[in-house]
């Protein structure tokens, strides 16, 4: 936070004034202020509700790493991995230190491909994201094929705990935090971009407001994961969370054009 305050105070200077006015010259060289037509506000308002519907249920898969993969790891993941005696909690610092070690990653990664010409448009990153969320729980799923219910191992429900040899390899949720962050990069900041951006000027704050609601409804989701995760196999429970993510990226490419246009 210290190093994010001190980058704000050294480039403040540079951004631009949101108080100034977007304004345009008339034939007699008087300025006014350009104002959207109620059609194109209502199509950028209804391109914003669609795409916060469709982030909703990337927030439901990728929160998880608050509830079903911490209860992996708690119930599943060896916690002695060379020679480290690892904590549950420890698994939850993996996002925030990927988040920091991948963002200048990720922006280069975009800032090469504008170079080339090739760069996606946002709602194409955002799908994009989706896809790469959706890797993360094929990974998890792949990895739990041979594990068995959580009531077996559960001693409340009669099920006996598993020794740290049937356990899986911390490196699993290792890998499934590294593309779950990597999604999260192609979403959550260039969501918030993308609502800027979008958002009629007169509603910019409701909008933001938006996201950050949509958010929220992806995370009282949350209590389906755990459902699942304690009733059914935990290569199907990931399984929902892939099917989930795939489905997002679908509906995003089907709306592409029409959010492409409205952004422009």
């Amino acid at each position: 936070m210290a190093i994010s305050f001190f980058i704000y105070l050294f480039n403040k200077k540079r951004f631009p004034d949101p108080s100034a006015a977007v304004t345009k010259t008339d034939g007699k060289g008087n300025a006014q202020e350009i104002k959207m037509d109620i059609k194109e506000v209502r199509q950028r308002i209804y391109a914003l509700l669609a795409v916060y519907g469709v982030v909703i249920f990337f927030w439901f898969s990728f929160h998880q790493n608050g509830l079903t993969l911490t209860f992996f790891a708690r119930d599943y993941t060896a916690l002695h991995f060379a020679g480290f005696n690892l904590s549950v909690e420890s698994f939850q610092a993996m996002n925030p230190f990927f988040v920091v070690f991948l963002t200048p990653v990720i922006v280069g990664l975009f800032g090469w491909l504008k170079n080339k010409g090739i760069e996606p448009s946002t709602p194409k990153k955002i799908a994009i994201g989706m896809l790469i969320a959706a890797l993360a729980y094929v990974l998890m799923s792949i990895g739990s094929t041979t594990l068995p219910l959580y009531s077996s191992i559960n001693p409340d429900m009669g099920g006996t705990p598993l020794y740290d040899t049937q356990k899986v390899t911390p490196l699993l949720l290792l890998g499934t935090y590294f593309i779950l962050t990597v999604a999260e990069l192609f979403i959550s900041p260039l969501g918030i971009a993308f609502v800027s951006k979008v958002a009629p000027p007169q509603y910019q704050g409701l909008m933001q407001g938006g996201w950050l609601g949509a958010t929220a409804l992806g995370n009282q989701l949350l209590f389906i994961g755990a459902i699942l995760y304690t009733s059914i196999p935990l290569w199907i429970t990931w399984g929902v969370f892939v099917g989930v993510c795939l489905m997002s990226m679908i509906m995003m490419l089907f709306m592409l054009k029409w959010l492409e246009r409205v952004s422009e």
